[in-house]
């Protein structure tokens, strides 16, 4: 009877090992960080910085490995966060683009399939035309499409985490029109030098890259940059459309909520960090830290938005 009961409680402790991912002794191993961009870009610039902070002030005692899995606008390294095992071993950082694929149904997941970790940053667009476009404010733009439609063409990518919010900009002015697929900010640049387009959605680190090039419009975030005091946001010119890409760490769904914590501790203190803050401030992006239940409310409420403009996004 005690060499069955024995056994019973052996069986029973494996068991629960296996299907609860102990949290005792984490980290113990390599954390994989998936970057599901190619090397060089913002999401892979943040991830490095972070993963250096972490590494030079020994923020865990293990190393973060960044691993670049590139394709279908995010989907790619994104669905291997899906299928890793829910124990801290894998995490993504990714923005938006989770949204923008989910509520097309591009992909087969939505937010809710993973755990976020913490919020890093946060850069919001601006409205951008060329130096010799006639437009000064967003109701000149709305007025000549209203009066000319058929003429006006927006540089975006199609189904990307920006299209939405420019979706949203059609919506508020009551107005309609296509989007040329360029892709990123330095495509959408060339098109609109090259009258190919009319509009595009920037980032701030644009402002001084294109200055005299291009015009700025409207900020697409709920405040003026302090670096251009002079832009008015979109709010205050009676159009409340918000574009702001913010950089966020997921863990698989029923990560343990201790390895969570011990993840978000360390990425914060790296985020606070003088190397991860000269990065932020030199490609214009601002430290925005959200964990926990704020952050869970604010995802949901901004997929909510996303899902709300799918319609017009599939249309376009």
């Amino acid at each position: 009877m005690k060499k069955i009961t024995t056994m019973l409680l052996a069986s029973l402790a494996l068991s629960t090992a296996s299907m609860g991912y102990a949290t005792e002794g984490y980290p113990s191993k390599p954390i994989r960080l998936i970057v599901p961009f190619g090397a060089g870009g913002g999401t892979d610039g943040l991830a490095r910085i972070i993963q250096l902070s972490i590494e030079k002030n020994d923020l865990l005692s293990v190393p973060i490995v960044v691993v670049n899995s590139e394709g279908a606008g995010g989907a790619i390294g994104t669905r291997q966060l899906l299928s890793a095992d829910p124990d801290g071993y894998t995490i993504l950082q990714i923005h938006q683009e989770m949204f923008a694929a989910s509520a097309i149904q591009r992909v087969n997941y939505t937010p809710e399939d993973f755990e976020p970790v913490i919020q890093v940053s946060e850069v919001c667009m601006f409205v951008a035309v060329n130096e010799d476009s006639p437009y000064t404010n967003l109701e000149d733009m709305f007025s000549d499409i209203r009066e000319n439609p058929g003429d006006f063409r927006q540089a975006d990518d199609i189904g990307g985490a920006t299209h939405f919010p420019s979706a949203q900009l059609m919506k508020e002015g009551g107005v309609k029109w296509p989007i040329v697929p360029t892709g990123a900010t330095s495509a959408r640049f060339s098109s609109l030098q090259g009258e190919f387009t009319d509009m595009a959605l920037m980032s701030p680190l644009w402002l001084e890259r294109a200055a005299g090039k291009i015009r700025p419009l409207a900020v697409l975030g709920q405040e003026r940059y302090d670096f251009a005091p002079d832009v008015p946001t979109a709010k205050e010119q009676g159009y409340d459309v918000t574009a702001c890409l913010n950089r966020r760490y997921w863990a698989p769904a029923g990560t343990p909520e201790e390895n969570i914590e011990v993840l978000a501790d360390a990425i914060e203190a790296a985020a606070n960090s003088e190397e991860v803050k000269n990065y932020l401030a030199e490609s214009g992006e601002v430290l925005k830290i959200v964990r926990g239940e704020e952050l869970r409310s604010l995802i949901d409420e901004e997929y909510a938005t996303f899902v709300e403009l799918a319609d017009i996004v599939k249309g376009n």
